[in-house]
């Protein structure tokens, strides 16, 4: 190598790679590993959305929202003998139709399903 001119070493494949160099290149390996694998194996969040009717359940109470509302018009038609799902009511809003306008008599849907279904719903009455 004394033929090289000075700094010619460092860009050659066979320059030899210094302790800390060599440290970093392989403390970033290792990062990304761990990443890679955190990625790959980490659980779903524990956090499910948990409905109490047509509310929402949270930490300032009770809270109206539509999904627990799909959730409660999927329950209900489920006690009817309907065989579907909760999330084919969330991906299809005829779905949600359909069933207001089949189920939605019931006492229990008349929140959930007030524009939909063949008895309109009235607050207080």
């Amino acid at each position: 190598m004394e033929c090289l001119p000075k700094g010619a070493a460092a860009i050659l494949p066979s320059a030899r790679v210094t302790g800390s160099a060599r440290d970093r290149r392989r403390g970033f390996v290792v990062l990304v590993t761990m990443i890679l694998l955190a990625s790959v194996w980490s659980e779903p969040a524990a956090a499910k959305i948990k409905c109490k009717g047509n509310f929402q359940v949270t930490t300032q109470g009770l809270i109206a929202t539509p999904y627990c509302e799909e959730e409660e018009i999927a329950r209900v038609a489920r006690s009817y003998g309907w065989n579907g799902t909760a999330s084919q009511v969330h991906n299809n809003p005829n779905t949600k139709v359909y069933l207001c306008q089949r189920f939605g008599g019931d006492n229990r849907l008349k929140g959930s399903c007030g524009a939909y279904s063949e008895v309109p719903w009235v607050p207080g009455r």
